[in-house]
């Protein structure tokens, strides 16, 4: 989840610095990201070895609502769809 909030924020910079048309809305879903790369690296720092804090469904659904209202405010849900084919990968390998 952190990798891909940092590459959606990434792509909300590069949008708004080319001033495109929808530079507004992508303004808005850079400022969501801002506080979701916020937790997902705090968790990141108490998950990792020896784990303090588990992730569970409250922020896995969390996580999956952020992404999907910040690629529909934004205007860049085809787009948001290839940052998540690392993750559709990892589950057709999980199976």
């Amino acid at each position: 989840s952190y990798i891909i909030g940092c590459s959606v924020l990434l792509h909300n910079l590069i949008e708004i610095r080319c001033r495109s048309l929808s530079s507004e809305n992508h303004v808005f879903s850079a400022m969501i990201m801002l506080p979701f790369l916020g937790v997902s690296l705090a968790l990141l720092r108490h998950n990792w070895y020896p784990a303090q804090v588990f992730v569970g469904d409250t922020y896995c659904y969390f996580a999956g609502m952020t992404l999907a209202v910040v690629g529909i405010s934004g205007h860049f849900s085809k787009t948001l769809l290839l940052f998540f084919i690392p993750q559709l990968i990892n589950f057709v390998y999980s199976m």
